[in-house]
C-alpha cells in the first residue's frame, strides 16, 4: 500500500469515528467554501471516476452545510439533477430548521416559473419524513406565514401512509403545531390521518405495526391519550365538524366517524362513547344508520353507540332521539331495543358486547336456540303432552293453562331477554346489564311517564309509546313489586299486558336463579303481582323456576327454598303450584332432587304433602326412574315419603 493511499484511507477511517461529522467536515473540507461551482462539480466527477465515491459524498455534504442558503439555491442548476436533490436534502435535514424553511421558500420561488418543482418537493418530503415533529412544526409555521401552499403540502406528506410516520409521530406533530399557533394545519393533519385510517384495507399494518382490525385507530387514540389525557383531542375535532354550518362537511364527518367506529377493535371505544353521550340526537341517528347498513355496517357498534345515547339524562332529548330513530328506515326495526336501553337507565351496560350470559348472541331464555334449546323443548313436550306426570293441576306441565299458548309464549320469548335483532343481548332478567355484571339503575316511574308525554309532544309514532310501555313493564331489575304492578297497568292493550306479565314472571324467575339473588325480593314481587291479580306473571315465574328454558338442569334446592318462603308469606297455592310443576317433570328431576324437595316440604310443614308426592312422583311413567326416587328417599331416611310414592301405585 502506498503512503499517499494509506494516509487517505486513514483519513476516511478517522472520519467514520468522529463524534461530530459536521465539525470534522468543516475542518477537512473547508476548501468547498472558496471553490467555484464548476470546479467543484469537476472534482466530484474525478473522485467518482477514481473510486472515491464516499469522499465525493462527504464533499457534497460539506458544500450543503458550509455554503449560504441563497448560494445553494442559485448554484443548484449547475449540478447533476441527482446531486442537486442530495445537496438540498442534506441542507434541509442538517441545517437549522429555520434555514431549511428559507431553503424551501427560495427554491420554490426559483422553480415557480416551471411546470414542476422537483427540488422543492424533495425538500418538503425530506423534512416531513425525517426531521423531528417539533422541527416540522417550526418548518410549517414559517412556511404558513409566507407560502401556505408549502405548509399544506408538508402536512399532507407527513400524514400520508407512505411517510413512515407512526401515530405517535402524528400526535406529536399535532401537539407541536397547535403550540406554534398553526391550528388550521393541526386540524388538517388530524383529518388526513383519520381518513387514511378509515380508508386503509382491513388488517393493513401501519408504521407502528398495529395491523389487527381496528387497532390502528386504537393506536392513534392511545397516542393522544398519552400526550393529552384531559384534552380529548379526537372527540373535540369530531364535535366541531359535526356542528359545522357546511352540510357537506357534516355529512363527510358522519361518514368518517362511522368508518372509524366500525373499524375499531375490541376494548373501550372512547369515540363511540363521546358520540353517544354528547352528540345531538340527529347526529346519533344518522351515524347509527350508517353503522346499520352499507359498507360501514356494524350492528354491534351501532348497538354500542345506541346504548351510550340511551343513557342520556334529559328525557326531552331522549324523546327527540326516539322520534328521529323510529323515522329512520334503517333503524325503525330497532326502536324497541333503543327503548329497552333507555328504560334500563344510565348504568345499563354501555360497554356490553352483545353477549348474553350463556353464550355469544344468545339471551338467557334461549327460546329454543341451539342444541340446548332443542333438548329443552323436547323435554318440555315429553313432560306434559304425553299425559305423564298429570297431577292435581293437570296439564300445566306441558300445555300452559295461563291463557298464554305455545305461539303466544314464543312471541313473549322474542320480546324477552333473548337475542336482539342487532346482535346485542340483555341480561337474564332483561336488565340490559353488560357482561361485566355491572348493575343498572332503571329509570324512575316518573321519568318514564315524562318520556311518554314528551313522545306525544314530539309527535312520535304512537307505536313508540306502546313499545315504551312494554319495555318499561318487562324490565324487572331494580323494581319493587309495586313498581311492576304500576308499570303493567300502564300497558294499554289487554293482549300486550298479558304478554308483558308473562315476560315479567319469567324474568323474575331467571333473576332469582343468580347466586347472589335476593330471594325475599322475588317473593315480595310475586306477592304484589298475585294481589294485583296478575296470575299470568305468577304462573310464568313458577314455570320458569321449575323448568328453566335456558338450562338442562333445575336447582331443586332453590325451588324448595323459594317454595318455603312463598308458603310462609301466605302464598300457599303458589308454593304448591311451584313444587308440583317441578316434581311433575320426570325428565328433568333426579332422585336427589326429590329428596331435596321432600326435605323442604316436610320442614314447612306443607299440608297435603302426601297428596303432592302421590300426584307427581307417584305417577311418573318411567318405572325405573320412579323406583330410583323411592330408593333415594329410603336411603335418606325419608321412609314415610317413600311409602307415599308407593301407595299411589296400589
Amino acid at each position: 500500500m502506498s503512503g499517499t493511499h494509506g494516509q487517505a484511507a486513514g483519513r476516511r477511517t478517522e472520519h467514520l469515528f468522529q463524534l461530530d461529522l459536521a465539525e470534522s467536515l468543516n475542518e477537512a473540507y473547508a476548501w468547498v467554501t472558496r471553490i467555484q461551482v464548476a470546479q467543484f462539480v469537476g472534482i466530484l466527477s474525478r473522485m467518482r471516476e477514481e473510486h472515491r465515491e464516499a469522499m465525493a459524498m462527504r464533499a457534497l455534504h460539506a458544500f450543503a452545510l458550509r455554503r449560504p442558503v441563497h448560494e445553494l439555491v442559485r448554484l443548484a442548476d449547475h449540478f447533476d439533477g441527482r446531486d442537486a436533490v442530495m445537496l438540498m436534502a442534506t441542507a434541509a435535514l442538517s441545517r437549522p430548521v429555520g434555514e431549511a424553511a428559507e431553503l424551501a421558500l427560495m427554491q420554490y420561488e426559483a422553480e415557480s416559473g416551471g411546470e414542476r418543482a422537483p427540488i422543492t418537493a424533495s425538500i418538503v418530503h425530506d423534512v416531513a419524513c425525517q426531521r423531528t415533529a417539533f422541527d416540522v412544526a417550526v418548518f410549517v409555521r414559517v412556511l404558513e406565514q409566507r407560502e401556505p401552499t408549502l405548509a399544506k403540502r408538508t402536512v399532507q406528506v407527513f400524514a400520508s401512509p407512505g411517510s413512515g410516520r407512526t401515530n405517535l409521530d402524528k400526535a406529536l406533530l399535532h401537539t407541536a403545531l397547535r403550540d406554534e399557533g398553526c391550528h388550521r394545519e393541526a386540524d388538517r393533519l388530524l383529518g388526513l390521518t383519520l381518513r387514511a385510517i378509515a380508508d386503509s384495507p382491513p388488517g393493513a399494518a401501519g408504521p407502528g405495526g398495529a395491523g389487527e382490525e381496528g387497532e390502528e385507530m386504537a393506536d392513534l387514540a392511545g397516542a393522544f391519550q398519552h400526550l393529552s389525557p384531559a384534552g380529548r383531542v379526537l372527540e373535540h375535532w369530531v364535535e366541531e365538524r359535526l356542528n359545522a354550518s357546511d352540510a357537506t362537511e357534516v355529512e363527510r364527518t358522519r361518514e368518517l366517524v362511522a368508518r372509524l367506529i366500525a373499524r375499531r377493535g375490541a376494548g373501550h371505544d372512547a369515540l363511540a362513547e363521546h358520540i353517544g353521550r354528547t352528540a345531538q340526537p340527529r347526529h346519533v341517528v344518522k351515524l347509527c344508520a350508517l353503522l346499520a347498513r352499507g359498507d360501514t355496517a356494524s350492528p354491534a357498534k351501532c348497538a354500542l353507540v345506541r346504548r351510550y345515547a340511551a343513557a342520556h339524562k334529559n328525557v326531552q332529548e331522549l324523546a327527540v332521539l326516539v322520534t328521529f330513530w323510529h323515522k329512520e328506515p334503517a333503524l325503525t326495526r330497532t326502536t324497541r331495543e333503543l327503548l329497552t336501553d333507555i328504560v334500563a337507565g344510565a348504568g345499563a351496560g354501555p360497554h356490553g358486547s352483545g353477549m348474553g350470559p350463556h353464550g355469544p348472541g344468545m339471551g338467557a331464555e334461549g327460546s329454543g336456540a341451539g342444541a340446548e334449546g332443542a333438548r329443552v323443548v323436547v323435554q318440555r313436550s315429553r313432560a306434559g303432552i304425553d299425559g305423564s306426570g298429570v297431577g292435581a293441576e293437570g296439564a300445566r306441565a306441558g300445555i300452559d293453562g295461563s291463557g298464554v299458548g305455545g305461539a303466544e309464549r314464543a312471541r313473549a320469548a322474542a320480546d324477552g331477554s333473548g337475542m336482539r335483532p342487532d346482535g346485542s343481548g340483555t341480561g337474564p332478567d332483561g336488565s340490559g346489564a353488560g357482561p361485566d355484571g355491572s348493575g343498572a339503575v332503571p329509570r324512575t316511574l316518573n321519568e318514564l311517564r315524562q318520556l311518554d308525554e314528551w313522545l306525544r309532544v314530539e309527535d312520535a309514532d304512537p307505536q313508540c309509546s306502546q313499545m315504551l310501555g312494554h319495555a318499561a313493564a318487562v324490565h324487572v331489575e331494580g323494581r319493587s313489586g309495586a313498581d311492576l304492578v304500576t308499570l303493567l297497568g300502564r300497558v294499554v292493550r289487554s293482549r300486550d299486558r298479558t304478554r308483558a306479565a308473562d315476560t315479567v314472571g319469567r324474568r323474575l324467575a331467571m333473576a332469582v336463579m343468580r347466586p347472589d339473588a335476593d330471594r325475599d325480593r322475588f317473593v315480595d314481587c310475586l306477592r304484589a303481582l298475585h294481589d294485583a291479580r296478575y296470575s299470568v306473571a305468577v304462573r310464568a315465574a313458577c314455570r320458569e323456576l321449575s323448568d328453566p328454558s335456558h338450562a338442562l338442569t333445575v336447582d331443586a334446592a332453590l325451588v324448595a327454598d323459594v317454595a318455603g318462603r312463598l308458603h310462609r308469606a301466605g302464598l300457599h297455592k303458589v308454593a304448591w303450584t311451584l313444587l308440583e310443576r317441578l316434581l311433575e317433570n320426570e325428565q328433568l328431576v333426579t332422585p336427589a332432587d326429590v329428596v331435596e324437595v321432600v326435605g323442604g316440604v316436610l320442614a314447612l310443614p306443607l299440608p297435603d304433602a302426601e297428596l303432592l308426592l302421590r300426584a307427581t312422583v307417584g305417577r311418573w311413567s318411567d318405572v325405573g326412574h320412579r323406583d330410583d326416587a323411592v330408593t333415594a328417599l329410603r336411603d335418606a331416611g325419608r321412609r314415610e315419603a317413600a311409602e307415599w310414592v308407593i301407595k299411589s301405585l296400589r
